[in-house]
């Protein structure tokens, strides 16, 4: 092959190569509609005056509100299975001969209402403290106040048990959320607007205020006597907030005995409902100490260098099953 053709045959190997232009990037595919897909994040419509996360809270809600016939309808068919889970395997391990408390620990026992035996003593949940709570904490309450109801109606005592200053989220709340609460029994628990100042006696001698931040401690209870519980969840932003308050208005404050019946690990303050709970066990047992073993979670005592926690595993699942009860008793 002479010069001149080799010279020929790379020419054309160079006219055959494609080029490569860096300058000119490969273009995404395009959409179903034809449009390019766009890399920039969708602008925000907030209102103006708004926060972004005000504004995200809102579609939040906006959007349950648009779907909660959906969810309900799941979270119906999922109750459904997982009940019917339940007895596949608890006929299962019956067959077997297994020990069936292991997995499914028996619920708490219950007394009819017919049974149940009235203690005489008024609890009053003062509700008064919505505008110094966050949005999640009210939520929290509210649940708080339905297991304190499905507690009251399901002990050997009951007491008279009063939601005061109920208006404001908290309503709204209960309105929106939990509105089977209108069919709850009076003789469980009664909604009322108003403080609690109006359904006081002239005679505050009778009338108690519970607050972790006295020094005095409530021995015991009396069935003539009013005791009123703080209905706010702050996780101790607010210190003092119903010692003073209870001042203010000539009420006695006293403590709840935590230190001197257990050895509690983390926060000494207790959810409304496990007060609630606690001044109805003492009642039955006429002792602190009995009443603070069979309410708090065992998981909460502090043990002493050397001890060792004997509780049974699944009393930590029930009780936990307990706190997280979302729905409360109506019957």
């Amino acid at each position: 092959m002479s010069v001149e053709d080799k010279i020929t045959e790379i020419t054309i190997r160079k006219e055959a190569t494609p080029k490569i232009c860096p300058e000119s990037p490969i273009k995404p595919p395009m959409s179903e509609s034809g449009e390019e897909p766009s890399n920039k994040k969708r602008k925000l419509n907030i209102p103006e005056g708004m926060t972004k996360s005000a504004w995200k809270r809102l579609e939040k809600r906006r959007r349950w509100e648009e779907n909660k016939e959906k969810l309900k309808q799941d979270r119906k068919e999922r109750k459904k299975q997982m009940k019917l889970e339940r007895r596949a395997k608890i006929q299962e391990m019956a067959a077997k001969g297994e020990d069936i408390t292991k997995v499914f620990p028996s619920k708490k026992p219950r007394t009819s209402p017919e049974d149940q035996i009235s203690s005489g003593a008024k609890v009053i949940l003062d509700c008064a403290f919505d505008d110094l709570m966050l949005e999640k904490e009210v939520v929290s309450l509210s649940g708080q106040i339905t297991r304190s109801y499905s507690e009251n109606r399901r002990n050997k005592y009951n007491v008279d048990l009063v939601v005061s200053s109920f208006n404001k989220r908290l309503k709204q709340r209960f309105d929106n959320r939990l509105p089977d609460y209108v069919h709850y029994k009076p003789e469980g628990i009664k909604f009322v607007e108003d403080d609690f100042e109006s359904m006081l006696p002239e005679d505050l001698s009778k009338v108690c205020y519970l607050s972790a931040d006295t020094d005095e401690i409530l021995e015991e209870l009396k069935p003539d006597e009013i005791y009123i519980v703080g209905g706010i969840v702050d996780k101790g932003r607010y210190k003092n907030l119903c010692k003073e308050k209870a001042e203010k208005l000539g009420i006695k404050t006293k403590r709840l005995p935590i230190d001197e019946c257990i050895k509690m690990s983390g926060r000494r303050v207790l959810a409304t409902s496990h007060v609630v709970e606690l001044l109805i066990k003492w009642f039955e047992y006429k002792d602190w100490k009995l009443a603070f073993e069979a309410v708090i979670p065992s998981r909460k005592f502090r043990l002493e260098e050397g001890e060792v926690n004997t509780a049974d595993e699944d009393t930590h699942k029930a009780s936990s099953s307990d706190d997280k009860e979302k729905k409360s008793d109506t019957e």
